[in-house]
């Protein structure tokens, strides 16, 4: 009651077309239903059933990005692994009635949930997609490349294309066998590499054909088939050449692939997750006008102006940096200007490099070496990052300990801002801001905001937040090592409203409609004027798969 009634102020009425859309019954044979959350307490309805979810894979997934909840993200949450999309969409990957079918499930903001692409198991049972799937950055599009070879994009901004009265269509004939790591999709072209290695562009527009911008082939000539591409999906750079002489090409939506300035080099591909460490090392910015790239006999490190107006930055220049040092980790874009820790293995320290008429700069951040050129090795031992926009998050290794560093990118500012033994991070989900962040540890676990990273809250050992949710307010659950919690809802001014105690998992839901679904030993939704417990089938599994957090 006293939950309820604090929440009144801050909640709306929900929205007649929402829906609350769950995954209930047994592992491995669940069945899918949603909810009207105008009425929550009227029938379900029912999706789809004997559905088996399945491990989910991504092109492009970099290290940095994977708590960049701004962006298409892989996270897993109760064994389930998922694609977060920006909106506060989700899609799945799955299996049903045994294998007859296979496909991807997507749960869009507002609870609605379809399949965004179904096609039956070859052979009766066998998967008849490629290993991995490419989602542009904002979660409006996506292509799967076909074992059997084609590719097909799909809608998920709950639009179907004429030509077939679905969501999807295929995009690329039988005989484009595609290259399962190179499919890169924006918001309107999908570009993909072929095993005759060949490169295509097509538009996700309904009866748009592929368009061969492949370059010009020389002898021994070879095409990369990691893409790099920038944010809004514009432009495209990959490598094509002879092995350990090949040349830097751009392609965008238009026209063909165009040969950049810097000479033929041993130049390193992205590597992107899962088979590499996830470390980009052929990277564009958000609007394609900066690239970052790297010659791979001594690791050199540079910065590229692709207008072709300011002169190219050598990073790593010995005159810049001591001989030989040019490992980095955790790079990223803030505007033109890139941040990156560099240095030698486990002794590096955090720059910024940005370009100019006179040649470029190169500021130390970190300065636990110097902060002269040429600058020495430094301390630190970077591992993990945490991307919050205008603030990079960083865990580093320090002796025995490691420390949680925050870089201030706008002001260029590193500060330390908590130390335990071990630390990790954990992105919440959000609809309306940055979600916030938590940063456990051994010691303590502290929860902090997403759009400043300032700290919100702090909790002892034995006690940990559950991922944070954003929607009309932001909550959390406080649970201890035994399976008791308290859900905490919080607002920007600092004011926190505990719930009710409650014993197992729990999971807290926020609605795009401003209502709150807490699944737990029951499932109960409220909303201003509205406090129910929606009455299901006892099932072993039951789990709320839209909205923020789940």
């Amino acid at each position: 009651m006293i939950l309820r009634l604090a929440l009144v102020p801050f909640l709306a009425l929900p929205l007649t077309a929402q829906r609350i859309c769950l995954a209930e019954g047994a592992p491995g044979n669940l069945q899918i239903v949603t909810i009207s959350e105008s009425v929550p307490t009227a029938a379900a309805t029912v999706v789809m059933q004997s559905v088996e979810f399945l491990p989910i894979e991504i092109t492009g997934r970099t290290l940095r990005l994977e708590h960049d909840v701004t962006r298409t993200r892989r996270v897993e949450r109760h064994g389930i692994v998922r694609l977060e999309l920006p909106d506060g969409g989700r899609l799945f990957r799955y299996r049903r009635n045994g294998g007859q079918h296979w496909g991807f499930l997507h749960i869009a903001a507002d609870g609605t949930a379809r399949s965004a692409i179904e096609r039956p198991g070859i052979g009766g049972a066998m998967d008849p997609f490629e290993d991995r799937i490419a989602v542009d950055a904002d979660g409006t599009a996506g292509a799967v490349p076909f074992v059997a070879g084609g590719l097909a994009v799909f809608r998920l901004d709950g639009g179907v294309y004429a030509s077939t009265g679905r969501s999807d269509r295929d995009a690329a004939p039988a005989a484009h066998l595609v290259e399962s790591q190179s499919p890169m999709v924006g918001s309107t072209h999908v570009f993909y590499v072929t095993d005759t290695g060949r490169l295509f562009r097509c538009g996700l527009a309904d009866q748009a054909s592929p368009v061969d911008v492949s370059p010009a082939p020389v002898p021994l000539g070879e095409l990369e088939d990691q893409l790099a591409m920038s944010r809004d999906g514009q432009h495209v750079v990959f490598l094509y050449g002879p092995r350990d002489q090949e040349r830097l090409y751009h392609v965008t939506t238009t026209g063909p692939s165009v040969v950049l300035p810097p000479p033929p080099a041993k130049y390193e591909d992205p590597e992107y997750l899962p088979e590499g460490p996830g470390e980009p090392e052929l990277m564009l910015n958000d609007d394609g006008t900066r690239l970052f790239y790297v010659i791979g006999n001594h690791d050199e490190l540079f910065l590229l102006d692709m207008t072709g107006v300011l002169p190219t930055l050598h990073i790593t220049h010995d005159n810049v940096f001591e001989p030989y040092i040019g490992v980095h980790i955790l790079p990223k874009f803030h505007g033109t200007q890139l941040t990156a820790a560099i240095g030698h293995a486990a002794r590096m320290d955090w720059f910024q490099a940005s370009l100019d008429a006179f040649g470029g700069t190169v500021v130390n951040l970190s300065a636990t070496g110097s902060t002269l050129q040429p600058f020495p090795e430094g301390t630190l031992d970077p591992r993990l990052g945490a991307d919050l926009g205008d603030q990079l998050f960083a865990i580093e290794q320090q002796g025995n300990m490691q420390e949680l560093r925050m870089i201030d990118l706008p002001g260029g500012t590193s500060t330390v801002v908590q130390r335990d033994s071990v630390l990790q991070f954990d992105a919440g989900t959000s609809f309306t801001a940055q979600a916030d962040v938590v940063v456990r540890g051994a010691g303590s676990e502290r929860l902090y905001d997403g759009g400043s990273g300032q700290l919100l809250g702090a909790l002892p050992a034995g006690f940990r937040f559950t991922p944070p949710v954003h929607g009309i307010v932001s909550a959390t659950r406080i649970e201890m090592l035994i399976p008791w919690g308290v859900p905490l809802y919080y607002l920007p001014d600092g004011t926190a409203i505990p719930g009710a105690i409650s014993y197992g998992p729990q999971q807290i839901v926020m609605t795009k409609a401003q209502g709150i679904v807490l699944n737990g030993a029951t499932l109960r939704y409220l909303a201003v004027g509205v406090d129910v417990t929606i009455q299901r089938p006892a099932a072993a599994v039951r789990l709320v798969l839209s909205g923020a957090g789940g």
